[in-house]
């Protein structure tokens, strides 16, 4: 059986604006692996070459079609030698930034932490649940601020040195890798995420966005616009969404107006995707206008953004679309999106300007990632010890 992901259904909707776009509206190679022959127990997928390595494209080339089942139970395999082995489910597991298995039931998935069908029966009513989300919900917002803080106040040449003493524990083949990498990176271009609903729509947003080098992306998570339990659980998730996407620069906000306000502060230039008569297509948005900086803000899976949004947001825009559904999933859009942000920008131009991040923030990403890089956690901070450097607690590299 050949299965065709999000990815696929780009292609598709790259095929189908081509007659308006004046340059390819990808600029990065589509891998189709459905032309490799299929062995046994084994489907063809759609993938993007957008920054894997050949290595990372063999791997997804052919991928087996594994039968999930509990940590406890075996399924015996159909090889040759017959033998019993255990495999473990996608939705059990942890989240792994760099390869992820969606599971079978993605709007459920446990792997983030409490994420979990509510059930008919609850020790617990609505009311107090939403008031201790909502101080769960400042508590992540303090530790993000928290940490960027610390990040940015570390002292540029103290951050030197620490990468410094660390690069001899990291292989050539994994540094080169992150350097190509944050090379690539813009903070000229970020995204803001508006009371998303669903963790595995965010976590997919996320990964894409880092295919396509943007670092800085903020989520509004209003407790107040989650409404019943099953909105409140799925909300859960989105902190364990957040929390492990090591590689990008996160921010969360409490409210719509704190959010816009902040950015605006920044020099951004607000544009948020929306479907009201107002909105510009897409294909119409002149993206270098002016010199600010652009934040693209996506909203709600099921609401959109809100009225506030829509009246703080300095442009809007829509998706082309030419079929019965009104609107795309939101990881499908925010590629879409990205997809025209990178067909725009070129040589330095345009609203992503690959490699424009500071010094300072570079090395700091490149401190972070050399520690995330060491397979035993305590080696990093005591090969710092022994140079006498001790990063602040709030920092958290892992």
């Amino acid at each position: 059986m050949i299965s065709i992901s999000n990815t696929g259904f780009l292609m598709l909707y790259t095929i189908m604006l081509s007659t308006r776009a004046s340059v390819p509206l990808f600029t990065r190679a589509f891998v189709w692996t459905s032309s490799a022959p299929l062995k046994k127990n084994v489907r063809g997928v759609v993938t993007t070459s957008l920054s894997g390595s050949a290595a990372r494209r063999a791997k997804r080339e052919m991928i087996q079609d594994r039968t999930f089942v509990s940590d406890t139970e075996t399924s015996t395999g159909d090889d040759d030698d017959d033998d019993t082995h255990t495999k473990t489910s996608p939705q059990t597991g942890t989240l792994d930034w760099e390869t992820f298995d969606f599971s079978d039931n993605p709007k459920w998935d446990e792997r983030f932490k409490g994420n979990k069908a509510p059930t008919s029966k609850s020790d617990i009513d609505l009311e107090t649940m939403a008031k201790q989300e909502a101080k769960h919900d400042a508590r992540l917002k303090k530790e993000l601020d928290e940490q960027l803080h610390a990040l940015h106040s570390l002292d540029p040449d103290m951050v030197v040195k620490a990468v410094q003493a660390l690069e001899p524990f990291v292989n050539e083949g994994r540094k080169e890798r992150m350097d190509a990498v944050l090379t690539q990176r813009t903070q000229n271009c970020r995204f803001l995420f508006e009371n998303p609903s669903n963790p595995s729509n965010v976590w997919a947003c996320l990964r894409t966005i880092d295919s396509f080098g943007i670092q800085h992306v903020d989520v509004v998570i209003d407790s107040g616009k989650y409404k019943g339990k099953a909105a409140i659980s799925q909300k859960r998730g989105m902190r364990t969404a957040m929390g492990s996407a090591q590689w990008l620069t996160l921010r969360n906000y409490l409210s719509t107006d704190n959010a816009v306000t902040d950015l605006k502060q920044k020099g951004y230039r607000i544009l948020a995707s929306d479907l009201n008569p107002n909105s510009k297509d897409i294909r119409d948005l002149d993206w270098t206008s002016d010199d600010r900086p652009i934040c693209i803000v996506m909203g709600n899976e099921g609401n959109g953004i809100t009225e506030q949004m829509r009246s703080m947001a300095d442009e809007t825009f829509t998706l082309p679309m030419c079929g019965f559904a009104e609107s795309f999933n939101l990881s499908v859009a925010t590629a879409i999106t990205l997809a025209h942000l990178s067909a725009a920008s070129k040589d330095g131009q345009g609203p992503i300007q690959s490699g424009d991040l500071d010094e300072h923030e570079f090395n700091c990403l490149r401190l972070k990632g050399l520690l995330n890089s060491i397979s035993q956690p305590k080696v990093g901070p005591a090969v710092l010890l022994k140079e006498g450097i001790v990063l602040p607690e709030a920092i958290q590299w892992v």
